[in-house]
């Protein structure tokens, strides 16, 4: 694993890195090395060996990618966590304010990377619509036009739209302390956008970007920030 490294996102960028969580099973030692005491506890209470795999390949390689911007090794990247629950560095060189999310569903990963400024990233894998999920999602304008959708069409805008509350929610980072209905979007709308209301009120709304992410066939994806003036860079 190649531990070069990067220079800190500009001021206008984000910096988004995507892996396969089954891909790394080569460095599985390598990234159990790094981890923490409490994230292996975490990693050893998974009930099946898949999912703990994939759990310590998420840290393994948060820290691996932390660590090219922050100039330290990987296990000497340092995490805390807010009242919410989002992790931060605890550790940064001087005139630094690396912030990060990252976001897994199933075998796919995303991290999302900023500097000065809160970010939230979110992937979601294309699978059936569980029955009610939309009701608890949406607000009840986007369920009326999600109604309205032809039916071929409705997997993709609901995960397309899932995905986009979810970065929202975990770029202030409350999670789903905060409803789902607190972003409500267009839903005829795909790709790039910013919320048609947040909190009820359009003003909020629009000091919000969110980009769509550039994945596989079946994932949907997005990131977001309570500013305008950004764009994603992909990282290879």
């Amino acid at each position: 694993m190649s531990f070069s490294f990067l220079s800190p996102p500009s001021a206008h960028e984000v910096h988004v890195s995507q892996w396969d969580l089954d891909a790394g099973n080569g460095d599985f030692d390598r990234y159990w090395e790094t981890l923490s005491t409490q994230e292996r506890e975490r990693a050893d209470k998974f009930r099946f060996e898949r999912h703990r795999r994939r759990f310590v390949a998420g840290r393994g390689e948060l820290r691996r990618l932390l660590s090219r911007y922050l100039g330290l090794s990987p296990g000497e990247v340092a995490l805390g966590y807010g009242s919410d629950g989002k992790p931060f560095c605890t550790i940064q060189p001087p005139g630094r304010n690396i912030c990060f999310n990252l976001s897994h569903s199933e075998n796919a990963a995303a991290l999302a990377i900023s500097s000065g400024f809160e970010v939230g990233i979110d992937i979601e894998k294309v699978r059936p619509i569980e029955e009610g999920m939309p009701i608890q999602v949406f607000s009840i304008q986007e369920r009326a036009q999600f109604a309205a959708l032809p039916e071929g069409e409705r997997q993709e805008v609901f995960f397309e739209t899932w995905a986009r509350k979810e970065a929202c929610l975990k770029a202030l980072g409350t999670g789903f302390i905060l409803p789902p209905t607190h972003f409500e979007f267009d839903l005829s709308i795909r790709g790039d956008t910013t919320p048609r209301l947040v909190g009820g009120e359009a003003e909020e709304a629009s000091h919000w970007r969110i980009c769509a992410l550039s994945s596989s066939p079946n994932c949907a994806g997005a990131v977001a920030a309570r500013r305008m003036d950004w764009s994603i860079v992909e990282m290879t």
